[in-house]
């Protein structure tokens, strides 16, 4: 593996450019089921399919996102037949989002689509980048992700 050293401001700026792509392909797509959605929506979709009953303050926390933009994607979300709530056996006011049928389809043609078309890009990257660089690349941008949340939530109380 090459040593590679970027600055803090070059560092910055490749996080920058490579996340203003992916949200610049937030266009709504079909990915199997006719229907057409985002992808904040099947990836909303996803982490609840994969961690059920969360509140919309655990959604707010886990996406470093305001109550009130949870709020709004999962009523969206309702309203397309993709998740429910029930009330928490705890609490009447606590509500928990769970996929629905129609969300669990959608989220494994979503697994099926991101397999084929994210592979893509993945084989584009292994033109220059091996495995190992490729791997190691994921790890630090989840490690990324952590310790944004960590400097976000000391600087900022909730």
């Amino acid at each position: 593996m090459e040593n590679y050293q970027y600055s803090i401001a070059d560092m910055a700026d490749i996080l920058h450019q490579a996340s203003s792509l992916y949200m610049a392909s937030n266009i709504p797509v079909d990915y199997g089921t006719g229907e057409k959605y985002t992808a904040v929506e099947v990836h909303m979709l996803k982490y609840i399919v994969d961690h059920p009953g969360k509140t919309v303050t655990d959604l707010s926390l886990d996406w470093d996102k305001t109550k009130a933009a949870i709020s709004q994607m999962t009523t969206k979300m309702e309203q397309k037949g993709l998740i429910c709530k029930k009330a928490a056996p705890d609490s009447y006011k606590k509500q928990l989002y769970y996929a629905t049928s129609k969300g669990l389809e959608l989220n494994a043609e979503h697994l099926k689509y991101d397999s084929t078309v994210f592979a893509q890009t993945i084989d584009l990257l292994k033109e220059t980048c091996s495995e190992d660089e490729i791997n190691l690349c994921f790890h630090v941008l989840k490690e990324y992700s952590k310790a944004r949340r960590k400097k976000h939530y000391r600087s900022s109380p909730l």
